[in-house]
Order: structure tokens, then C-alpha cells, then sequence
């Protein structure tokens, strides 16, 4: 599991946060919710989507992902 995050704002009053959650799936594909739990998409790799939408990817535990 993962975390996408944005940057703060501090022009727009924005402090940053949680943008996403999401899940990696077998064959690296990843699967992302809101974080009002609403479905996202379905994207191909968690790394990708983090890098095409600009936000921070954290890993929830890093553990599993090894």
C-alpha cells in the first residue's frame, strides 16, 4: 500500500497532504482510491502515476513491498 502526497501551497493556503491512496497489484500494476474512498484508476505502475501527476509516492510499508 501507498500514499501519493502533495507539495504545500503556502500562496494558495494549501498545507499539502494526502492526495491519493493506492494498492500495487500482482505484475506491478497499481489501483488507487480517493481519500474519501472513492475509486481513481487503475494505472501501470505506482512509480508512473506519482511521476505523471507530480506527487510524492510513500510507501505505507515498505516491508511488504520487498
Amino acid at each position: 500500500m501507498f500514499a501519493l502526497l502533495r507539495d504545500a501551497d503556502d500562496e494558495q493556503g494549501d498545507e499539502g497532504g494526502v492526495e491519493l491512496y493506492g494498492v500495487q497489484l500482482p505484475g506491478g500494476t497499481a489501483a488507487t482510491i480517493t481519500v474519501k474512498g472513492r475509486p481513481h484508476g487503475c494505472w501501470s505502475s505506482s512509480e508512473r502515476l506519482a511521476d505523471r501527476l507530480g506527487l510524492h509516492l510513500v510507501w505505507l510499508d515498505p516491508e511488504i513491498r520487498r
